[in-house]
């Protein structure tokens, strides 16, 4: 549930941080270099399309001194390279694309997303919202009680009139019931649901804690170090994987706050604007997942910095398809932290509206709410400077935005600020007591988390999507 960076961005953080760290660790020894260091100007990202970017002027000759200490920064990515690869190799089952290894797996691999052909009618299709966008809620029968085997027959006996519901209103939410109280009896739920789990989409980069990792019960953001931070509301989905449906379960609950949020795909489609609807499907989307700092090498004569930024571009490039299954593109930029030199990582354009699989109906689909930095920075205003530090500011690697994909041009803040109030009106806030679950369509509807304070202990285990044909009529 967390935002989903490379959501999708957790992706490299880890291993990056290694090579950053090599490049800077050998870096040092250019402080034998006299030339002073040159100022930069900060400037606009470009406008042209990222594929078309220039990764940095061409190399030139350096000799004496001056070619030790390019060297040194050379020998300094190559080792962050290696530090990189070595933890690349222990990420976790999913093949690498470098390596080659017979893997034996407990859960099934998450689904590849389902984008469909791209053939929304924005004008004909972009109507009011139907009054059935609202989560139902099933409590245990009274009779229930203390009978465990009864639960789960309950849950099979019932799989036609749940899968109606959830088809219908995009989540179910199951309160009172005893067997979502034990980490194990959990996934008899899943199981008695004919529900086929599937590895979290984090899998590849080993980027999410887990509850039980064999049984794919993952945590759901739990961290102290991250009760501050609201989660944005997104569907989940990593690089070019999408879980079809997901069921978050209450172990604890926290002292204060945590709530879980949902959002309906089709209300917020119905009720964004027509206009920048048809223009953001039409140029899609593309999510910064994550920028490597840089700045190290704007101390460096402008001769060597030509020489060392391509090397830079080349080993980042080659570690991050080392170190996860999807694609990306680098992009050098400036930091909006401190104005510095960094490197981008961005995904691969995405569709912001998509035809759910099994209806057909046009969604809200992504995680543009959650990864806009001008949204998380309107948070912090709101749930205190300390806590969005300590879970988004202070990580200078882990940090995530929206940009237009035909250009590479940021989404416009009055834009967001559209997508931020209608976003508010479509979330439905669920307070969640221990052994109550939300069942959920990732296709469907969008969710989310509160700030808390205290302890709190949920968890989530991602599953294929539903065979609605099993759904009464």
């Amino acid at each position: 549930m967390e935002r989903p960076q490379v959501r999708g961005s957790h992706a490299t953080t880890g291993a990056a941080a290694a090579l950053t760290a090599g490049l800077l660790r050998y870096s040092v020894q250019s402080s034998s270099f006299t030339q002073p260091a040159p100022v930069l100007k900060a400037a606009a990202p470009s406008s042209r399309p990222l594929a078309a970017r220039s990764t940095g002027p061409a190399p030139s000759v350096a000799t004496g001194r001056d070619a030790a200490a390019c060297a040194a920064v050379g020998a300094g990515a190559l080792a962050g390279l290696i530090s990189l690869q070595g933890s690349a190799r222990k990420s976790g089952p999913r093949g690498l694309r470098t390596t080659t290894r017979i893997v034996t797996r407990s859960l099934a691999e998450c689904p590849y997303t389902v984008y469909g052909s791209k053939d929304v009618d924005i004008e004909a299709e972009h109507q009011p919202a139907k009054d059935y966008f609202a989560p139902t809620e099933v409590k245990m029968p009274s009779e229930l009680a203390g009978d465990v085997e009864g639960q789960r027959k309950y849950f099979a006996e019932n799989l036609p009139k749940i899968y109606q519901d959830l088809k219908k209103h995009g989540a179910v939410i199951f309160r009172g019931f005893e067997i979502s109280r034990d980490e194990k009896m959990f996934q008899d739920v899943g199981r008695a649901l004919e529900l086929e789990a599937c590895e979290d989409p984090l899998h590849s980069v080993a980027a999410r804690d887990a509850v039980n990792k064999e049984a794919g019960v993952y945590e759901a953001v739990n961290k102290p170090s991250r009760r501050k931070f609201y989660v944005g509301m997104h569907n989940e989905m990593v690089g070019n994987r999408a879980p079809g449906a997901a069921i978050f379960v209450c172990f604890k609950a926290a002292e204060e706050g945590g709530e879980f949020l949902l959002a309906d795909g089709r209300k917020m489609f119905s009720e964004l604007d027509k206009d920048w609807l048809r223009e953001v499907y039409n140029r899609e989307i593309q999510y910064s997942t994550a920028e490597f700092p840089m700045g190290f090498l704007e101390g460096l004569p402008d001769f060597a910095q030509s020489a060392v930024e391509p090397l830079a571009y080349g080993v980042m490039q080659q570690a991050l398809k080392m170190k996860v299954d999807f694609d990306t593109q680098l992009s050098w930029e400036k930091s909006t932290y401190d104005g510095s030199k960094i490197l981008q990582v961005r995904a691969m354009p995405q569709l912001p509206i998509v035809r759910h699989p099994a209806t057909g109906e046009p969604v809200w689909w992504g995680s543009m709410h959650s990864h806009a930095e001008y949204l998380r920075h309107k948070r912090e205003s709101t749930f205190g400077e300390e806590g969005f530090a300590e879970t988004t500011g202070a990580s200078r690697i882990n940090k995530t935005d929206t940009y237009y994909a035909d250009n590479g041009t940021r989404v416009e803040d009055d834009r967001l600020e559209h997508l931020d109030e209608v976003t508010k009106k479509s979330v439905v806030t669920v307070k969640m007591e221990p052994g109550d679950m939300v069942l959920l369509d990732n296709y469907m509807v969008m969710h989310g988390r509160c700030p808390f304070e205290g302890t709190r202990k949920h968890a989530v285990t991602w599953y294929k999507s539903p065979d609605y044909s099993k759904a009464a009529a």
